[in-house]
C-alpha cells in the first residue's frame, strides 16, 4: 500500500459520507460531490445537478477542471457504485489525469438492491476493476458494508454507517501513519505492478484471523502491519518469533506474504493486513450461476 491519500474526494452520499469521516483527520484535504450539498466551491464542496439517472450523469457532467485546480499529488477517490450520481465517475476522473488516483469502492448489501440498481452495481464494479487492472488508476480498493457489518457485530439503526464508516476510514488512516514511518523491522516487497484490486482489514493478534473488509478472491499478495507497544517490542523475548510464526503460516505457493512491526504508545497491541490481487472479481448477485470461470479471462 503505497498511495499517501493526500487528498479525499467523496462522490454521492456514501463517498461524502466517507470524506466526512476522513476530515477528522487534519493531514488530508477533503473535496465532496453531491446533489444538493450547501458550502462553497472554494471549500471543496460540488452541488451536482440532479439527473434522472447514472448516463444522464455522465452525459450531463459539468467541467470541474477549475473544482480541482489545487489538487495534485495522491487522491483517493471514494464512491459507491448503486447510486445514480457514480454515472459520473469516469467524466469526474479525466479531470484528475495530473494525480495519482486510487478508487475505494464501497459495495452495499446487493441483496436488497431493485434490480435495476443491482445491474447498475454490477456495471460500475466491473468497469473500474478493469480500469485499475489496465493501470489508468493506482489501485482499487474494495469493501463490502455487509462484511465491515459482520466484523463488527450487532450495529444499530441509528448510526449504522457511522460506524461502518468510522471501521472503514480510520483503518485506512492507520494503515497511511505506518507507511510513511520507519518500522522496527519490516519485509515490505515492492508492490508488483498487475496487483492493483486490494482490500484491507484487521487481524486478530489473539485468534490469528483476518478479518478482511472484502472477501479478496485469489490474494496474491498478503501483507501484516503489527501496532505493537513499545515496552513490549523492548522486552518480550517470544514476540518477534510470534510474529514470524503468524506470518509464515500464511505463504502459500500462490501468496507472497510480508510483514512491519511498528512501534506505538498504546496500552493495547494492533494489527492490520492488506491484500492485493491482479485477478477481476466477479462474485454472482442474485440467483445467478458462480462466475467463477471468468475470473481467469
Amino acid at each position: 500500500m503505497t498511495n499517501s491519500m493526500d487528498t479525499i474526494i467523496g462522490l454521492g452520499e456514501a463517498g461524502c459520507n466517507l470524506a466526512d469521516a476522513f476530515g477528522k483527520y487534519k493531514q488530508y484535504q477533503i473535496y465532496k460531490i453531491d446533489v444538493g450539498l450547501k458550502g462553497l466551491k472554494k471549500n471543496g464542496i460540488y452541488d451536482m445537478p440532479w439527473q434522472s439517472n447514472p448516463e444522464r450523469y455522465e452525459e450531463k457532467c459539468p467541467n470541474m477542471k477549475n473544482f480541482f485546480k489545487n489538487c495534485s499529488g495522491d487522491v483517493l477517490f471514494i464512491v459507491g457504485g448503486s447510486g445514480d450520481i457514480s454515472g459520473a465517475t469516469l467524466r469526474i476522473l479525466s479531470h484528475l489525469r495530473h494525480c495519482k488516483v486510487s478508487i475505494l469502492y464501497v459495495r452495499p448489501d446487493i441483496k436488497l438492491l431493485p434490480a435495476a440498481k443491482k445491474r447498475q452495481e454490477w456495471m460500475a464494479f466491473n468497469v473500474l476493476q478493469e480500469y485499475a487492472r489496465s493501470a489508468v488508476f493506482e489501485r482499487l480498493w474494495l469493501v463490502d458494508n455487509p462484511t465491515v457489518e459482520a466484523i463488527i457485530g450487532e450495529v444499530p439503526v441509528i448510526g449504522y454507517h457511522n460506524k461502518l464508516n468510522e471501521l472503514i476510514v480510520s483503518t485506512f488512516h492507520m494503515l497511511n501513519v505506518y507507511n510513511h514511518i520507519d518500522a522496527v523491522v519490516a519485509t515490505f516487497p515492492e508492490p508488483l505492478e498487475a496487483h492493483r484490486i486490494s482490500t484491507l482489514g484487521l487481524y486478530d493478534l489473539e485468534k490469528d484471523v483476518k478479518k478482511l473488509f472484502f472477501p479478496l478472491y485469489k490474494t496474491r499478495d498478503l501483507r501484516y502491519y503489527y501496532a505493537i507497544n513499545k515496552e513490549r517490542l523492548e522486552n518480550d523475548g517470544k514476540l518477534f518469533a510470534n510474529i514470524k510464526e503468524q506470518v509464515k503460516n500464511s505463504v502459500t505457493t500462490e501468496t507472497q506474504t510480508s510483514y512491519g512491526v511498528y512501534s506505538t504508545t498504546y496500552d493495547v497491541d494492533y494489527a492490520y493486513v492488506c491484500c492485493h490481487t491482479p485477478r477481476i472479481q466477479r462474485q454472482k448477485i442474485n440467483n445467478e450461476p458462480p462466475l467463477d470461470f471468468l475470473l481467469d479471462k
